[in-house]
């Protein structure tokens, strides 16, 4: 085990969105390192909550199935909490476009009383919250760094990067150890596999292993980053036991070699031996808030903690191929 995971020995540790896809996986490794885990989760059928998820671990960690606009519940379960890994939100750009107010009572409102309950109950815990690069928007120069200005195309990322400014203000008023994580394109293990509406490389190696046609619209040209799961939970472990550089901080994620999503979906097929793929127009609720091209500049992390992805993503979609196979039936 390396020093950075035995930091976590003994820690008390909660994370909302526990029994999601990065939450579950997050726990399963701090349940390892030595860690006490706490587990919040809504169970929101869209979300991808699932208890198969936290199997390894189901004897080893508090679970806590409720919402964080809970007060009393985030009231309660913050006291003593050493670190906090706020992941709990509403995650689909089309749903927030088309129920506004609903993405913004969950990922405001919802993360208000998640600050409000460590401000009161928890102020000497360190708050790492998993922002997002739906933050940015549409790219002026890529690869992107911290500094981009953010002008979200929808209204989840707008809802994100008030989450994200309402840390830093809690922060600065009141003294909170606040770290922003803003992920890029995650897959892997764990995750949802019902809908497309979020995680699309993992929705698009469900239609692979279904053997059905995955739909890319417009050429297909426009470039991602991606990161395995395995090096999302990593970072999320740096970030928390480096707090003497990450603390007060903004940092991406992303990957070292950015792919077209044809060159993606291509080798998504290749890994499952099925499917199909076809370009296909652009649905106007997609087209509206698609943001072109996103290609992350991690460096800034790096310096800080070390962190680089290791998986590369050849390996990380024949372990998710693998994983899918054999747990069809918990996630189909």
């Amino acid at each position: 085990m390396s020093e950075d995971h035995r930091f976590y020995a003994g820690k008390k540790v909660l994370i909302t969105g526990g029994l999601g896809f990065l939450g579950s996986n997050l726990a399963i490794a701090l349940v390892k390192a030595g860690a006490r885990v706490t587990l919040v989760d809504a169970m929101i059928p869209l979300f991808g909550g699932n208890r198969f998820n936290i199997d390894p671990i189901g004897d080893e960690v508090e679970v806590h199935i409720g919402d964080i606009r809970d007060a009393e519940l985030m009231d309660e379960v913050v006291k003593g909490q050493d670190l906090l890994f706020h992941i709990g939100m509403q995650t689909s750009h089309i749903d927030s476009m088309s129920d506004p107010l609903w993405d913004i009572d969950i990922n405001c409102r919802g993360n208000m009383i998640v600050y409000e309950a460590v401000r009161h109950h928890a102020p000497d815990c360190h708050v790492i919250y998993a922002g997002t690069r739906g933050q940015y928007g549409v790219l002026r120069e890529t690869p992107v760094t911290e500094e981009h200005c953010m002008l979200p195309t929808d209204i989840y990322g707008v809802n994100k990067v008030a989450a994200e400014l309402y840390g830093f203000v809690y922060a600065r008023a009141h003294g909170m150890r606040f770290t922003s994580l803003r992920i890029s394109n995650t897959y892997g293990p764990r995750h949802q596999m019902k809908h497309g509406k979020y995680g699309i490389l993992n929705w698009f190696l469900r239609l692979a292993l279904d053997d059905a046609t995955i739909s890319l619209y417009g050429d297909g040209a426009q470039k991602r980053d991606y990161n395995y799961v395995d090096d999302v939970t990593e970072a999320f472990l740096l970030c928390g036991s480096h707090p003497e550089t990450t603390v007060g901080e903004a940092f991406h994620l992303g990957g070292d070699e950015p792919r077209s999503f044809k060159e993606t979906t291509e080798m998504v097929l290749a890994a499952a031996g099925s499917g199909h793929y076809e370009l296909t127009p652009w649905p106007d609720e997609r087209k509206s808030i698609e943001t072109g091209d996103f290609v992350a500049d991690h460096s800034k992390f790096t310096r800080a903690t070390g962190w680089t992805p290791t998986v590369e993503m050849e390996e990380g979609l024949r372990r998710s191929v693998e994983y899918y196979k054999k747990y069809r039936e918990h996630y189909w």
